[in-house]
């Protein structure tokens, strides 16, 4: 193979403008510099060619063997055979030792402009950007084994790119401390495939790197080093990925790249280093895993020995998501559990660029939420999709994938068969190129012995979501009405594919203005348990649209709060946080008082299961406020349950109107017939009847409720019908009454036991349940515990913990006693709350009921 290395055809250039007199050549002189090329050596050069060597036209190829033969027969030389020769002959042999300080310099020199343009390639100012730790770790491993070759291999997005720089500006750091003396040559792939067009050879790749025209001086450095040498040799190749040049050039790069690992194995000093994309590994990691020889030169820690997980970059660690928030926001936030659930959002390098881009400085680690990923995947369809030379070619083609995709249900992805997706990929296959190394689609092979399944898979689900709700809106005359709600309905689809449409349809209606869907979602059959998520969705994208377009906002907080989807959501007995968060957020709105009321007696409840005594009395104080003519509407006075409920535990005695109240509801039902019944309010109800004791008011008014909620008439939730059925199991029990306590029981499993309130209702019902039959039920109150915990329920919490200090035989457990008695002190560090007012709850309870002996 004849070898073009730029450092000779440099030399050659300078030898011809020597030649022809030309001291500083300019466009005008190629015209007769080409006559003067064709008259001595009969080899005709058209002045276009000239301009192209010389850089006055573009040169999308090296200069042909042609070219470069006239070229040095013009300089008196038989040939560029012979030129290259002579000028490798022109430096004696005691002339080439070159010292590693000197190859040390020549390397660095190109690091260092490798590492200033990834830092300005970087999406968020590279100051701010972390170390990642599962590179140091990775490269640390391979450093320990006598592999010559490691790859780094993650899909586009998974920040390869700044995560092995900061690794290299890491080492270069040390260098220049002195206290190592490697040898660093970090360089971008495209600067070898450019070298590729030359014709190198594995032997001469280096040299041509470090611009050393004699590749014998590479070699004799080699061979002096080859006993010891006073660091490593670091050879860093970034984005090395097939998308870039042609198949068959890709493939004999790849091959002159291992075979430079090869060569250099007998050298423990010399280190490659390659960051690539699954993509390429499944498509030339054969030609290493096939070899064995070969295969133990290069590490990859791959999951698995196939090239089905070529995968061995995370995404971000909680850790990191943490750091990185705190260098781009020093203020300090709130890290919780909930917080914690979206962290999958932004824990791909690529999604938190975006999401910094989209949020700027106003991020933090309690400011995620469920708007959040589909903000980051419209951005990224908008960047990538929607724009640039291809777009319209590229979402036709998405288009036509869309009626061939499989849902798998127990991955929770959206998958396409290759072969059956063929004779789109065939006619479009520059545009599938482009999606697939643009990181939309990936591919996947899925090996079962001797049959290989080949599937293209999503990103994720929000991404495959908006292309499905495209294509479906487009078949619906772009119009968002009842018939869409119905083909969702009627759609075999899995339920999380139908919960990511219904999210676009919000968007989309958000950023049009109409909000026709609103109330449209009562009438999706499996909406009920995402009302929370749905509902702080959409407040959290009604920031995002009016954000962007500020005009339309008092019309879309108008409309938002009229929608009858509020008054479903407001509606619920949900103790997630981001209920909480959605309700704090329905605060901005103009909402009617009917709503209002709802809407601060529900957050007074959860002050109160928080232990949050004066942020509770904030809102009973709102309830206050509001004139008490619209209370009247409902059938249980609201801020008189709410109010006596938080006056108990706060003084230890109740207010009697509440009572009254309750039996007023209980001795007149047909006078609630008229008035607004909300579940919210007949829970708290019970609550606070459970504090007085009143074991036969109790039951009396839980039968009322109970036949309520048979009203096929009302919009009546499972949670709630579930919560009832669990609470009248709770008076059987401390009645005694086991068997219809146990039937009550099984009738609440099978409406709903997956809400957080009824989980707990159901967790005290077996442990009073075991306790009565003398079995242990210790083990339900940790876990029990642990769910409080999680979604910060203190109230609930105390009542557990008190159950076991008054239950638990202080022979047998006087160590978890104690224990308990020191956790329950501090859950009342910081509230206003008394414990002695559960405490007397616990003894109302019991007491008046027949479970005491």
């Amino acid at each position: 193979m004849k070898i073009f290395l730029q450092p000779y055809i440099q030399k050659l250039k300078d030898k011809v403008l020597e030649v022809s007199r030309i001291d500083s050549i300019i466009a005008a002189d190629c015209y007769k510099l080409a006559l003067d090329i064709s008259t001595r050596t009969n080899k005709t050069i058209s002045q276009t060619t000239i301009k192209r060597v010389y850089g006055f036209a573009q040169a999308r190829y090296a200069p042909s063997t042609f070219t470069l033969n006239a070229l040095s027969q013009y300089c008196g030389y038989e040939s560029w055979a012979d030129f290259i020769h002579v000028m490798d002959s022109k430096t004696k042999k005691d002339d080439q030792n070159i010292t590693w300080n000197e190859i040390a310099q020549a390397a660095h020199n190109i690091t260092r402009f490798t590492i200033q343009t990834n830092k300005h390639k970087c999406g968020i100012s590279y100051l701010h950007t972390i170390e990642r730790k599962s590179i140091d770790s990775h490269i640390e491993c391979f450093l320990n084994t006598e592999a010559t070759g490691c790859i780094i291999s993650a899909p586009s997005g998974m920040g390869k790119t700044i995560g092995i720089t900061h690794w290299v500006d890491k080492l270069m750091g040390a260098n220049h401390r002195n206290e190592t003396n490697n040898i660093i040559l970090h360089v971008n792939s495209s600067s070898l495939f450019f070298a590729a067009g030359f014709g190198f050879h594995s032997n001469k790749w280096l040299a041509h790197l470090l611009n050393f025209p004699q590749h014998q001086h590479l070699e004799d450095f080699i061979i002096q080093h080859q006993e010891n040498a006073p660091g490593n040799f670091y050879l860093i190749i970034d984005d090395f990925n097939n998308n870039l040049i042609n198949n068959r050039l890709f493939d004999i790069v790849f091959r002159q790249l291992i075979d430079i690992a090869t060569y250099f194995s007998s050298y423990p000093w010399m280190k490659i280093i390659i960051t690539l994309r699954p993509s390429t590994w499944q498509k030339y990691g054969h030609l290493i895993e096939n070899h064995p020889e070969t295969n133990k030169l290069w590490f990859t820690n791959f999951p698995c020995s196939k090239r089905v997980n070529a995968i061995n970059l995370q995404p971000f660690t909680t850790t990191e998501i943490q750091q990185l928030i705190s260098k781009l926001c020093p203020s300090i936030t709130e890290d919780t559990d909930y917080a914690r659930k979206y962290f999958p959002v932004i824990s791909v390098p690529l999604h938190f660029q975006y999401y910094y881009q989209i949020k700027g400085n106003n991020i933090g680690i309690d400011q995620l939420n469920p708007a959040d990923e589909y903000a980051i995947a419209s951005f990224y369809i908008r960047k990538n999709i929607l724009k640039g030379a291809l777009a319209a070619e590229k979402q036709i083609m998405l288009d036509q994938l869309v009626k061939i995709f499989i849902f798998n249900d127990s991955e929770d992805t959206v998958l396409i068969n290759k072969k059956e997706a063929y004779p789109i990929i065939k006619e479009n296959h520059s545009i599938y190129n482009d999606l697939l190394h643009g990181g939309l689609l990936y591919e996947y092979q899925k090996e079962q012995g001797t049959r290989a399944a080949y599937q293209i898979k999503f990103q994720s689900i929000p991404l495959a979501a908006y292309f499905v709700t495209q294509h479906a809106i487009e078949k619906n005359n772009n119009q968002i009405d009842t018939n869409l709600i119905i083909w969702i309905q009627e759609k075999d689809y899995p339920e999380y594919i139908k919960l990511a449409i219904i999210k676009w349809l919000i968007i989309f209606s958000l950023e049009a203005g109409d909000l026709t869907i609103f109330n449209l979602l009562q009438n999706v059959d499996f909406i009920e348990k995402y009302q929370a998520t749905l509902i702080l969705f959409t407040c959290s994208n009604l920031d995002y649209v009016t954000c962007v377009n500020p005009s339309i906002a008092n019309l879309l907080n108008q409309a938002f709060a009229n929608s009858t989807f509020i008054d479903i959501a407001l509606d619920h007995i949900l103790m997630e946080t981001e209920y909480k968060l959605a309700l704090k957020k329905l605060l901005r709105y103009n909402l009617s008082y009917q709503q209002k009321i709802l809407l601060h007696t529900s957050l007074a409840f959860f002050e109160l299961l928080y232990l949050q005594d004066e942020d509770a009395l904030k809102h009973i104080d709102a309830l206050r406020a509001i004139p008490y003519e619209h209370f009247a509407e409902f059938s249980l006075n609201p801020l008189l349950i709410i109010e006596n409920i938080h006056h108990y535990h706060k003084h230890n005695v109740f207010k009697e109107n509440a009572f009254e109240e309750i039996k007023l509801f209980c001795d007149y039902p047909d006078r609630n017939a008229s008035l607004t019944h909300k579940q919210l309010i007949y829970i708290l109800g019970y609550t606070l009847l459970k504090l007085k004791g009143d074991e036969h008011a109790t039951f009396n008014y839980l039968n009322i409720v109970s036949e309520h909620a048979k009203d096929i008439t009302k919009k009546i939730t499972a949670d709630f019908r579930a919560n009832i059925a669990l609470e009248l199991a709770e008076r059987f029990t401390m009645m005694k009454k086991l068997d219809e306590a146990l039937k009550k029981r099984e009738e609440a499993l099978v409406v709903n036991n997956s809400y957080t309130l009824n989980r707990i209702q159901l967790g005290l019902l077996d442990m009073e349940m075991l306790r009565q039959e003398k079995k242990d039920y210790l083990q339900i109150a940790q876990q029990l515990i642990l769910i409080t915990k999680q979604f910060n329920l203190k109230y609930y919490e105390v009542n557990i913990r008190i159950y076991l200090i008054r239950t638990l035989s202080p022979k047998e457990h006087c160590g978890v006693i104690a224990e308990n008695k020191a956790a329950l002190q501090a859950l009342f560090n910081n509230s206003g709350y008394k414990v002695k007012s559960f405490y007397n709850r616990f003894n109302a309870i019991f007491i008046n009921s027949s479970t005491v002996n």
